[in-house]
């Protein structure tokens, strides 16, 4: 059984995937009251796990966007730390950069076997597309599907557990382009926006 997410999870993960919303933006998604956001948000404040933001309008009084602190994103999971950053660096001087692609190009070897035991060949793209996403969730990327029109879909991963080695690195992201090619059977797969170089989430397009 898929467990439910509490009002105030469900807020974190809205500003994860957003970056910045305000209160009534909030409620778009959540059938509360704006009462009810507003007090969720004031407790997750003052957990300074987000921030608030007052930003003029047009016309009317200023509004208020509220976004993930860094204490808030270290919620969501992160499969490094400063540790393994260390060790890169270190094997980065010691060996050159052809050995941290080395590692990288390896551990996409790794997730090749790993992740065709779950996504099929014989299957449809758009089964394979979804099988893919449903991993991917699974390994903490919330990852979520699209169909874009008839002739292609696209899938968002608003988390990037390597998101600081990918900031330094480019091999990572790569890789990752390049399993995701193997494991759906195409190259007609592109990366239009990624967390590592700002963006709010790491989306893929998908030619059907």
């Amino acid at each position: 059984m898929i467990k439910q997410l509490s009002t105030r999870d469900r807020i974190l993960e809205l500003l994860k995937k957003n970056h910045t919303l305000s209160v009534s933006g909030i409620k778009e998604y959540i059938d509360i009251t704006e009462m009810a956001v507003r007090k969720h948000l004031v407790k997750l404040e003052a957990e300074k796990l987000i921030k608030s933001k007052s930003i003029r309008q047009p016309m009317g009084r200023p509004v208020i966007y509220y976004q993930l602190t860094d204490n808030g994103e270290n919620l969501f999971p992160r499969s490094y730390d400063t540790l393994t950053m260390d060790f890169l660096s270190d094997i980065e001087e010691t060996m050159g950069i052809e050995a941290i692609d080395t590692l990288f190009e390896n551990r996409e070897k790794r997730l090749l076997k790993k992740y065709k035991r779950r996504i099929f060949a014989d299957d449809t793209l758009q089964e394979k597309v979804n099988a893919l996403v449903k991993v991917q969730r699974e390994n903490g990327y919330m990852s979520e599907f699209h169909e874009e029109d008839d002739k292609t879909m696209s899938f968002s991963q608003y988390n990037c557990p390597i998101a600081a080695i990918a900031h330094k690195y480019d091999k990572p992201c790569e890789c990752e382009l390049q399993l995701f090619k193997s494991v759906l059977g195409t190259d007609k797969v592109k990366r239009v926006e990624c967390i590592a170089k700002g963006g709010n989430a790491c989306k893929y397009i998908v030619q059907k």
